[in-house]
Parts: structure tokens; C-alpha cells; sequence
């Protein structure tokens, strides 16, 4: 891509998106090929039906949701829309990778990958079958134009207050990522359900993260890791901290992971809602070797929420709030309760 028109359409996305900008120069004599990552907390997102090994009887055509046909065609086109759009104000084939939560199953996401908008894409998926008493999954959708797979393993959590009951495993993913080795781990924390008790819960996962980190890293100090998820917790939390954060690219150094949401926090910017305040659970958080602020390998550029207008309520006391599937048991035809979030990243290339 031209590197002119690379900035142009930077600042049109401007207009559309929450943008936070690189914090390194790039010389206006190269040009760079760009590489959108995403996730997405895509709320409940079931099949319609019954698996006896799952608590999904909410999300039968029979159940407390109604969940049919039809709102399940209306789900798979909501996602596919927004999917199909993140990351083309950079690159024209949209994500290169997106982590998924909430999701059912590996059918759910063969469905949504096989939807009009995003079929061209052919995007392959990284699952494993998980334990979680509601039935819901981490996962992983790529393109394979520019990610090859070569292993997954999933890593328990185990929660403190209760470790009889299971909760979703962590995801790593390897394989190279325009030839580059790199890792991804796909993680939904446990919830906040029992208040500040549940900490050490989210506390726990994170040390279970810590653990798969450092064992890449130990193998190759300039491991390529991008831990990204629904933590359940804010970048300022001592869960997210348990992974030695900091906000700001240029501050990383080894032993400390960049995260690029924490600055949309920390200027009240958010991916969910609740009671008049915002959270931003949704994030993004890479190692050193991501951030080195020279391309001639991949490194990261920007980050960026998804919030264009019609993924959002328009009126009533949760305007600007995202536009949920449900809302107080009432189905309202939305996206998701969380808005979702992705990264450019660039590499150098010859003209």
C-alpha cells in the first residue's frame, strides 16, 4: 500500500473510530504493510440447539430467550457486518486475526466465517472445546493469506473461591504471522460475579497467562505475544498490573508488556457500560519485541475501539452504550454488549 494513502485513510478513520495513535515515527520514504488484529466479546453467541453437555437451555427456540432461526440469522449478520469492517481504514482485507468469547461452539463461528460478508476471507478457526459450566468458549479466527497455524493448546484457570467449578481455559495459539513466528493468547477472565471477593479469581488467571509468557520467553527472549480478551478487569486493576503493564509503548523495556488500551481508560474511554459508568474489560497487550517502534519486523502502530453509531443505543437512558442482542431479557436485535477492539501493526516492505 502506498504509504500516502495510508495516512489518508488513518485520518478519515479518525471520524469513525476511537483512535489512539503510535507513539513512533515512520519514514515517509518506505512503504509498510499493514496487519489488523482484533477481538470481540460477542455476547452469548449460541447455535439454537440443545447440546446435553451445556447449560444452553436460555438459547433454545423454546428457552427464556426464544433464541430461533431468526435471531440466530440476525446475530451471524450483525457480527459479519462489523467483522467484515474493522481494520479496512488500514488495509483492504480487514483482520488478519480475531479473538473471539462467548462463543458455543466451533459450528457457531464456521457459520458466521461462512456469512456473505466475510466469506471471500476464508478464515480458518483455532478452538478447543472448553469447560465452562455455561458452555462458552475462547477461539480464534484467521486469515490464512497471512497466518499459518502450527500448534493450540488450552491452559486451565482454576477459580479460588471455588475450584470445583470450571471456568474458561486460556488459549495459545502459535504460528507465523507473515512468516513471523507469533503467539496469541485468547483468554475471557472470570467474571465479577460476588464482588471484590472475585479478584483473586481474575488474580489467578492472570498468573496462568504470566506462566505461558514466560515460558515462550524463556525459549525466545523476542517472543512475539499478543495476550488479548474479556478480562473482566480494567487495565488499571491488579489483575491486568499482575502482568507488569504499561501504558505507553516507549516505556516498555524487559520484564513489562505494553498495553494498548490503557490510555482510552485513563481518558474515560471505555468497551462496556454500566450504571452511568464505563469499563474497559476489552484489551490488548503485547511484549516488548512488538514495540520496538522499527518495522522492519512487525511492531505495532495503533489501536483502535469500534464504535461507529449503529453498533450503539441512539436514545433512552443507555444512549452511547453498545447495542446489545439482549437488554433486561428484552431482545433488541444488537451487536453485542461489548464494543470490540484491534490493533494495526506494519512492516516494512519494498517498493
Amino acid at each position: 500500500m502506498n504509504i500516502k494513502v495510508f495516512f489518508l485513510i488513518l485520518c478519515l478513520s479518525a471520524c469513525f473510530f476511537e483512535s489512539y495513535g503510535q507513539e513512533f515515527s515512520l519514514d515517509k520514504n518506505k512503504q509498510y504493510t499493514p496487519v489488523a488484529i482484533g477481538f470481540w466479546n460477542v455476547e452469548n453467541f449460541y447455535d439454537t440447539l440443545n447440546d446435553p453437555l451445556k447449560n444452553d437451555e436460555e438459547f433454545l427456540p423454546d428457552g427464556t430467550y426464544a433464541w430461533g432461526t431468526m435471531k440466530y440469522k440476525n446475530k451471524l449478520e450483525h457480527l459479519s457486518t462489523v467483522i467484515s469492517m474493522m481494520g479496512t481504514e488500514s488495509t483492504p482485507d480487514g483482520l488478519a486475526v480475531l479473538g473471539v468469547c462467548e462463543i458455543e461452539n466451533k459450528t457457531v463461528l464456521q457459520d458466521l466465517a461462512n456469512t456473505p460478508k466475510l466469506k471471500s476471507r476464508k478464515y480458518k478457526i483455532a478452538h478447543i472445546e472448553g469447560p465452562d459450566r455455561r458452555g462458552v468458549d475462547v477461539a480464534m479466527l484467521y486469515n490464512p493469506k497471512y497466518f499459518s497455524l502450527t500448534s493450540m493448546s488450552a491452559h486451565t484457570v482454576k477459580l479460588v473461591t471455588d475450584n470445583t467449578y470450571p471456568t474458561r481455559d486460556e488459549l495459545l495459539v502459535n504460528g507465523k504471522l507473515l512468516g513471523e513466528d507469533f503467539h496469541f493468547i485468547i483468554c475471557h477472565w472470570p467474571s465479577r460475579r460476588g464482588g471484590t471477593i472475585s479478584e483473586v479469581n481474575r488474580i489467578a488467571a492472570a498468573k496462568v497467562a504470566q506462566k505461558i509468557i514466560d515460558s515462550l520467553l524463556t525459549i525466545n527472549a523476542q517472543a512475539k505475544i499478543i495476550l488479548m480478551g474479556d478480562l473482566n478487569d480494567d487495565p488499571t486493576d491488579k489483575s491486568v498490573k499482575t502482568l507488569n503493564t504499561v501504558a505507553k509503548a516507549k516505556d516498555v523495556k524487559n520484564g513489562t508488556m505494553f498495553n494498548a488500551m490503557e490510555t482510552y481508560f485513563k481518558r474515560g474511554i471505555g468497551t462496556l457500560a454500566y450504571n452511568d459508568s464505563w469499563n474497559l474489560f476489552d484489551q490488548q497487550i503485547m511484549t516488548p519485541a512488538l514495540v520496538q517502534g522499527n518495522y522492519k519486523t512487525l511492531n505495532f502502530y495503533s489501536s483502535h475501539i469500534f464504535d461507529s453509531s449503529f453498533v450503539k443505543e441512539t436514545e433512552g437512558k443507555y444512549k452511547g452504550y453498545p447495542l446489545r442482542t439482549h437488554s433486561g431479557g428484552t431482545y433488541t436485535n444488537g451487536y453485542s454488549d461489548h464494543f470490540s477492539v484491534y490493533s494495526i501493526f506494519l512492516k516494512e516492505h519494498d517498493k
